[in-house]
């Protein structure tokens, strides 16, 4: 996703298919929603069950863990 965006970091609403950016800039919901995908993905990092040695976890999902905050 950072490969799209301009010599700024920000991004546009759309994302024409040869890269240019078109309509309204900066688009609020994409930054926000890269940043939330980041969040979430420090998150599951930081929270992942431990292995067994036969590879099996021993938690439950992250998906249950999280609930409503996927």
């Amino acid at each position: 996703m950072f490969t799209y965006s301009n010599h700024l970091g920000l991004y546009a609403e759309k994302i024409w298919l040869t890269g240019e950016q078109l309509g309204n800039l900066p688009q609020a919901f994409t930054h926000v929603s890269l940043i939330n995908a980041a969040i979430n993905l420090d998150y599951q990092l930081d929270t992942a069950p431990a292995k067994t040695p036969s590879g099996t976890s021993t938690e439950q999902p992250a998906a249950e863990r999280l609930g409503s905050r996927i």
